[in-house]
């Protein structure tokens, strides 16, 4: 296959944030999940501190369930700002710069 060479002169700021939303987004997911069973064992524990802190399984796990929705919402919102404000930096740096040169791997068109 031949090598061919391409140059990003800019990235398009709209579909940055999409795609960083959705990565950003799953990745809170997984991470609600974690700490929302944490917080659920932590918890259920409380049974074995006796009557010291009443309705601590109760409260946490409603945190724990409400930790997997927000945490993915969280995370989706902050890294595709992050990267959004990232993707724009390099479209002001690659104005003066030229743009990151990449090479393609172009496959043989069978119609042409």
């Amino acid at each position: 296959m031949p090598m061919k060479n391409a140059v990003i002169k800019r990235f398009d700021l709209w579909s940055l944030f999409k795609m960083a939303f959705v990565l950003y987004a799953t990745l809170g997911f997984i991470a609600g999940l974690f700490y929302g069973m944490i917080i659920a064992v932590v918890g259920s524990l409380g049974t074995y501190w006796g009557e010291d802190l009443p309705g601590l399984g109760a409260l946490s796990g409603a945190i724990g369930v409400i930790a997997v929705p927000v945490l993915a919402m969280v995370y989706g919102v902050m890294g595709s700002i992050v990267v959004t404000i990232g993707g724009a930096l390099y479209n002001v740096a690659a104005r003066w710069a030229g743009g990151l040169k990449v090479g393609i791997d172009v496959a043989d068109d069978p119609s042409s």
